[in-house]
């Protein structure tokens, strides 16, 4: 297994670079972010992962090593295979990602091309408590990540009346930390509805 190239970028691709490695040529699949940080000529260090399978033995790349163990992580849920899980990292940072699945933020995974609500749904459920390593290499790093409310204390800033309403949009997909401002924007509208009226009214207010 080949844990990471030390070399200099010979070539870029549209989703891969070919970095140069005592006179060998490795072809790495990237994020697209990364190629927007690189430069041919320059010498970097890619942390790779290598992918084999009976037809093809493919490298991915990644300029830090947490990158390549969220994408191992992501690669390694149901249904994700190394491609989606690379584009993952090619529209969300790290951070935002580690965000995503440990807040059930349905709707910023939904972002991504071939992320549709089950495949989000999965990551989240298979995910979310198996990230307390990346997520303390975030916040050693200086990464801006607000820290989670848990349900008590996301429950409280809402009066206790519209607690159904809330799990109902959660059941829906959408991410607490979401809904908590709309509901409280609308209360006293909401508090005079029944709870269907209120789940619909909500809604209406989750999409304008």
């Amino acid at each position: 297994m080949i844990a990471f190239l030390d070399g200099t970028i010979e070539q870029l691709e549209e989703d891969a670079v070919v970095i140069v490695v005592f006179g060998v040529g490795y072809r790495v699949f990237v994020p697209s972010t990364l190629l927007t940080m690189v430069q041919s000529g320059q010498t970097h260090r890619l942390y790779t992962y290598q992918h084999v399978r009976e037809d093809a033995i493919t490298l991915f790349g990644f300029l830090t090593d947490h990158d390549r163990k969220l994408f191992h992580r992501l690669m390694n849920a149901s249904g994700v295979g190394p491609k989606l899980a690379l584009q993952m990292l090619s529209h969300l940072s790290f951070s935002d990602l580690l965000k995503a699945l440990r807040y059930e933020d349905l709707t910023l995974l939904k972002k991504v091309p071939g992320v549709g609500a089950k495949t989000a749904q999965r990551l989240v459920l298979e995910l979310k408590d198996r990230l307390d390593d990346l997520w303390s290499i975030a916040l050693s790093s200086g990464d801006t990540i607000e820290k989670p409310l848990n349900k008590l204390q996301s429950l409280s800033q809402l009066p206790p009346e519209l607690g159904d309403v809330q799990e109902a949009l959660v059941s829906l997909g959408y991410a607490e930390r979401e809904v908590t401002p709309i509901l409280q924007r609308i209360t006293q509208e909401l508090l005079a509805l029944s709870l269907s009226e209120q789940v619909k009214t909500a809604l209406r207010a989750m999409k304008s």
